[in-house]
């Protein structure tokens, strides 16, 4: 993850980054929200329009989604996506295909 954020980290959290997603029209952004990079949100939006299709929200140590812009959250997992350093976008954007089941 370190590619990803910058020494913000130790602050609670980063801005926000693209992760690598291969569907024309989307992107997949990923921001870090704290507990040494265990408490992340991952959108999925419209790239042109900004339109939620799908966010992934970890709080330190359950997965929560929601699909839609209107969707209603929900547990997903006991555990969030495992990845570490370079090998966290792929797990997010594992998770996200899985979710949107793609």
């Amino acid at each position: 993850m370190a590619a990803l954020a910058p020494a913000a980290q130790a602050a609670g959290g980063t801005g926000i980054y693209t992760l690598p997603w291969n569907t024309p029209g989307e992107v997949l952004e990923y921001r870090s929200c704290g507990c040494g990079d265990s408490c992340w949100v991952a959108e999925l939006r419209d790239a042109r329009t900004k339109t939620l299709k799908g966010r992934l929200r970890c709080d330190c140590e359950r997965l929560h989604a929601t699909v839609g812009p209107k969707g209603k959250e929900r547990a997903q997992a006991v555990i969030c996506p495992a990845g570490e350093g370079a090998g966290k976008p792929q797990a997010v954007g594992e998770a996200m295909r899985l979710l949107l089941r793609r």
